[in-house]
């Protein structure tokens, strides 16, 4: 796991997952040090998906207390398997809060955002479904902006 150690009134720019082309799920990179920043905006970058329809790419950022329980707090919009390239941004701002309470022992619908969850590690997490003939590929890159 990354830890940030940079000077905290300029931001920082971290990558959760780095450009590549992705076949199967799995949990990205974890950064930690991250406990002076409040505000972090998230740019999805989805170069390509060359599969077929039913196919699906599911993103998420997650954060934690102690970098061993992760919580989901980002969930980007389904790409479907011959979805265009596109870009998405997410924005995680405790001093928006919310109303409720968050139950967060299953992840946030699709293109949901749970803007007060927060902590000082954050990971990329994503799902790829192959529905038919094993050739499901999507190529994106997650990246964080701390303030």
């Amino acid at each position: 796991m990354a830890n940030v150690n940079v000077d905290r009134l300029a931001g920082h720019l971290f990558t959760l997952a780095a450009s590549a082309v992705r076949t199967s799920g799995a949990n990205g990179s974890a950064v930690g040090g991250l406990g002076g920043f409040r505000r972090f905006v998230f740019l999805l970058d989805i170069t390509g998906s060359a599969t077929e329809a039913g196919d699906t790419l599911d993103v998420y950022v997650d954060v934690s207390l102690d970098g061993t329980t992760w919580f989901n707090a980002v969930h980007f919009t389904q790409q479907a398997g011959n979805g265009a390239a596109g870009k998405q941004i997410a924005v995680l701002d405790p001093s928006a809060p919310g109303t409720a309470v968050v139950a967060v022992t299953s992840d946030a619908a699709s293109g949901a955002v749970r803007p007060a969850m927060w902590g000082p590690y954050m990971r990329a997490r994503w799902a790829i479904a192959d529905t038919s003939t094993s050739n499901s590929s999507h190529t994106f890159s997650l990246v964080g902006y701390a303030q």
